[in-house]
């Protein structure tokens, strides 16, 4: 047992180095190709682990109401891990980036349920993505693709895939109004969706773990998700605005005919009383379709409040009562949305949020969700960074025989810059399904060696 453990652990390690040994070669080279740009600043360049992009844009002060005449938008780069583009930071003029890079990573899983015995396994994981963004502080255009690649390496041979793409556009369509579109889909395997990269937002100029990433449904075969969005904002006064947003998300798992899906609406009016704090105003319509059988729809109020609670933190909360028909509640529910963003310095920042969401997420026929999650990041070093993230889901399911899902999710990561490409990282991440079934988890840890490039521009 202890020679085929060692074997195991040195199989692993020969993978590393030699992909280590290939990824170093093939970046000497790009790199001598390369022409760095120097107008752009270093934030936007380099989407490597040793500085975060969005770092240096902690010594401008936020602004409460964001307008269409100051433009802004972080967009999230997909399997990268905590990175993101701002381009807030970005000249007026037009660019366009092409960014691409891949990681291999070797797991190590435990999968144990009660009542019953655990069982072990690795995989080997290659995960490559590939975005294209076009943007100017003004407009912007991306397109993002980071599928993940499974082959187990214990056991029965087998091959799962993840896929993950998105596509997003914003663009200015009269004075002080702007129109922002996105879609994201993704196609693959619940065991391969939690080994590949973590899905995260961006609150406040901090990336923040996507709440889904708590859902743990190992056994559900191929599933597929996907979610359309509409936001429309105009600046009315120089202290007041109006957003208008719409959201279609679909979930689907092909292996137990189970499927739902969701529309919603909301619209929103804020007024800025005082250089750091605002108010708002919203009413919201949501329609949601099960299988098998059963639509439900909802209609709510809210308000809400935006404040900055010293030159970093930033608060944003909003409740309200929520009235919805049969058969999901005749009576009387609510809704809420609250985000912080603290970067505590510019080595370290924590955001964290929590919300009830109507829309589909990663269970099917679902009435609503409490979602949480924190990140925190921190540079210990020049070379080295941790990444602390968490999140949790409290799901409400239709009908109500089928009882409440519970799940959540914990994950910790040591990130190594070797280059300013090139990074080793070990990571810790553990799924935990309490309520809504047989309780059931999954222990995960991963080496991994990731390759990004810096971004090559094609228009200047």
């Amino acid at each position: 047992m202890r020679q085929k453990s060692e074997s195991k652990v040195h199989g692993v390690w020969v993978r590393m180095v030699l992909c280590l040994f290939a990824l170093c070669s093939s970046t000497a080279g790009l790199l001598a190709q390369q022409t760095p740009d120097q107008s752009t600043p270093s934030t936007q360049s380099t989407p490597s682990t040793q500085s975060a992009p969005g770092t240096g844009s902690q010594d401008v002060k936020p602004v409460v109401l964001v307008m269409p005449g100051t433009y802004s938008q972080n967009i999230a780069l997909l399997g990268t891990g905590q990175l993101y583009m701002d381009l807030a930071m970005l000249e007026t003029r037009r660019r366009t980036f092409l960014m691409y890079g891949m990681g291999v990573s070797e797991s190590y899983v435990d999968n144990f349920q009660a009542n019953s015995g655990s069982q072990d396994g690795s995989e080997f994981l290659w995960t490559p993505h590939v975005a294209l963004i076009e943007a100017s502080n003004h407009s912007s255009f991306s397109f993002q693709y980071a599928p993940t690649l499974l082959q187990s390496t214990s056991g029965p041979s087998t091959r799962e895939v993840f896929q993950d793409g998105n596509i997003a556009f914003g663009e200015p369509i009269a004075r002080n109004w702007v129109l922002q579109l996105s879609s994201t889909n993704t196609y693959g395997t619940d065991a391969s969706r939690l080994l590949s990269p973590l899905a995260f937002n961006v609150n406040g100029g901090v990336p923040v773990v996507d709440p889904g990433s708590a859902v743990f449904q190992l056994n559900r075969g191929d599933v597929f998700t996907t979610a359309d969005t509409l936001n429309l904002n105009g600046r009315l006064t120089a202290s007041q605005s109006l957003n208008f947003s719409a959201v279609e998300s679909y979930f689907s798992a092909f292996d137990s005919g189970i499927s739902s899906g969701a529309t919603s609406a909301e619209v929103t009016y804020s007024a800025a009383v005082s250089p750091v704090t605002a108010f708002s105003i919203g009413a919201n319509y949501h329609h949601q379709e099960f299988s098998p059988g059963g639509t439900c729809n909802g209609y709510g109020l809210n308000l809400g409040i935006s404040h900055e609670i010293g030159p970093h933190i930033s608060l944003s909360a909003a409740a309200g009562p929520e009235f919805e028909s049969a058969p999901c509640n005749k009576g009387l529910g609510g809704d809420y949305a609250v985000s912080i963003s603290y970067p505590l310095s510019r080595r370290s920042r924590v955001a964290l949020t929590a919300a009830r969401s109507y829309l589909t997420n990663y269970s099917a026929n679902t009435q609503w969700s409490d979602t949480g999650a924190v990140s925190y990041s921190r540079q210990l070093s020049e070379p080295f960074q941790i990444n602390l993230n968490s999140g949790y889901s409290r799901s409400v399911l239709v009908p109500s025989s089928l009882g409440t899902y519970v799940g959540y999710f914990a994950g910790a990561d040591l990130s190594w810059n070797l280059s300013r490409t090139v990074s080793l990282s070990t990571e810790y991440r553990r799924f935990e399904q309490v309520s809504g079934g047989p309780m059931q988890g999954q222990n995960v840890a991963l080496i991994s060696l990731g390759w990004n490039p810096l971004p090559t521009r094609i228009v200047k």
